[in-house]
């Protein structure tokens, strides 16, 4: 049995792509279409007069001039109705008509008002939220490379326990997380109103976070192996180069962006010097294995 669309759906659909039509159209658009409307009455006004049906002036005579049916046709779409000039007829009908577009459009006007004071409230209060990812990310990313840093302090001063090198994995899972949030980021999102893309400062200084991140693994797994501490190579490898992945995926993005036209070149350099020192480092552990 064939199955049929309902209408209830199809009225759905037509005020929700007539909804979106209204949203994508700008105040000017909307006063311009305004405007238009009242001239086009006033023509018709002008134009269309017959017996019985005309404009006519309350001290007498009927009008003859297109400005005072523009005159007219604009105190009716506003509702202001002066007296001056009364229509007579099916014009009457027509001022009817005129009277209910300028009340929609009225209408219009002033959601669009209320909708832009409210876009403007929301692109300041989304601005500090992105600006507040940004510091959150970058806060992080030294967070990390601190942690990092005690650890290998702390292997060179031969001071450090077995339970510190179990944090090793939780610590790279979490630089893994780091990666694929700055990945949302960076990635452009058209169809969020809403949607900003981080400026070339802060990509920059979140791109050599990230490439001094993987300097401080890489030294890490270094010092490590040099004193010949037991810790979880496995795990640890398969985070590390999950991570390299991410990274990859990152640069590629950047690289179609053309976020940081003058310093691509130098980051990419940096991290392709970087991911061949931890592979390396990642061959002969396995190797050892």
């Amino acid at each position: 049995m064939k199955r049929f669309v309902s209408l209830d759906y199809l009225k759905r659909f037509n005020r929700k792509r007539f909804s979106t039509w209204i949203d994508k159209l700008g105040f000017t658009h909307i006063l311009i279409i305004w405007v238009l409307i009242i001239i086009f009455f006033g023509l018709i006004y002008w134009v269309f007069q017959f017996n019985g049906s005309f404009l006519k002036y309350n001290a007498g005579g009927s009008v003859q001039s297109i400005s005072d049916s523009i005159y007219f046709s604009f105190v009716t779409a506003t509702t202001t109705g002066f007296g001056d000039i009364t229509p007579s007829g099916v014009l009457k009908l027509l001022a009817v008509f005129e009277v209910l577009f300028g009340l929609l459009l009225l209408a219009v006007v002033t959601s669009k008002l209320v909708s832009i004071k409210q876009n403007y409230i929301l692109e300041e209060i989304y601005e500090l939220s992105f600006t507040d990812r940004v510091n959150r990310l970058r806060s992080s990313l030294l967070l990390f490379r601190q942690n990092i840093d005690r650890l290998i302090s702390k292997i060179e001063e031969k001071s450090v326990i077995k339970r510190d090198l179990s944090h090793i994995p939780s610590q790279l899972s979490s630089f893994e997380d780091l990666l694929s949030e700055i990945s949302s980021l960076i990635t452009k999102t058209d169809t969020n109103t809403f949607a900003k893309n981080i400026d070339p400062v802060n990509a920059k200084l979140i791109f050599n976070s990230i490439m001094n991140s993987f300097e401080k693994i890489e030294e890490l797994i270094e010092i490590m192996n040099v004193a010949g501490l037991e810790w979880k190579k496995d795990m640890t490898i398969n985070l590390v180069t999950r991570c390299l992945t991410l990274n990859d995926e990152l640069f590629l993005i950047l690289n179609s962006s053309k976020l940081l036209k003058e310093d691509i070149k130098d980051l990419n350099s940096h991290k392709d010097e970087i991911t061949k020192k931890l592979m390396n480092n990642i061959s002969r552990n396995l190797q050892k294995t």
